[in-house]
This record gives structure tokens, C-alpha cells and sequence, in this order.
């Protein structure tokens, strides 16, 4: 069986984002997690790929969850059959199966 693993996006920080307006600034202890998150290499996120009910694929989560007929979880090896793997690579994410 071949695997799918969705695409992630690699540009999570691990820093908390300053307030523009300064209303809400951040304490010190905040400040000092930021100093030491600079320091950290950004890490990627998984992106959930979602199967429509009318066989169509998404990267977006739809609003309504009665058009969703799967969802493949990012960050996850996910088990696909010659069917799934024909609709992926049909719909662009063949680079994502091995």
C-alpha cells in the first residue's frame, strides 16, 4: 500500500507577536521566551488535505462539514489505496505519495 503524507508549510515561529497598537504589551517573562525563540530554526506544519463529497480536494477547510467526505491529517503518514492514489496525484499531490 502506498503512503501519503500531506504538505507542510515551514514557517512556524516560536515567537509570540507584538501587539502593534501596544494596548496588549508583552510582560517580561513573554519578552524573555521571545529573546530565546529567535534563536530557534522555524519548524514546519502539517496542512490538512480534505476530500469533498463530490471528489475534489482542498487545502482550505470548507465551512460547511457536510461537504467533507475525508480528511488526511497533517504531519501524518496515512495509508492510501490505488484509488486514493490515483485521485491525489490527479489532484496535484502526487509529489506527497511514496
Amino acid at each position: 500500500m502506498a503512503t501519503f503524507r500531506p504538505p507542510t508549510d515551514n514557517f512556524v515561529a516560536f515567537v509570540l507577536p507584538e501587539d502593534p497598537s501596544g494596548n496588549f504589551p508583552l510582560s517580561l517573562d513573554e519578552r524573555f521566551a521571545n529573546q530565546l525563540g529567535y534563536h530557534i530554526r522555524n519548524s514546519s506544519r502539517g496542512r490538512n488535505i480534505y476530500k469533498l463529497v463530490d471528489g475534489t480536494y482542498t487545502d482550505g477547510q470548507p465551512s460547511n462539514p457536510d461537504l467533507i467526505a475525508k480528511v488526511y491529517y497533517g504531519g501524518h503518514d496515512i495509508e492510501v489505496d490505488e484509488q486514493e492514489v490515483a485521485d491525489l496525484t490527479a489532484a496535484g499531490y502526487g509529489s506527497y505519495i511514496t
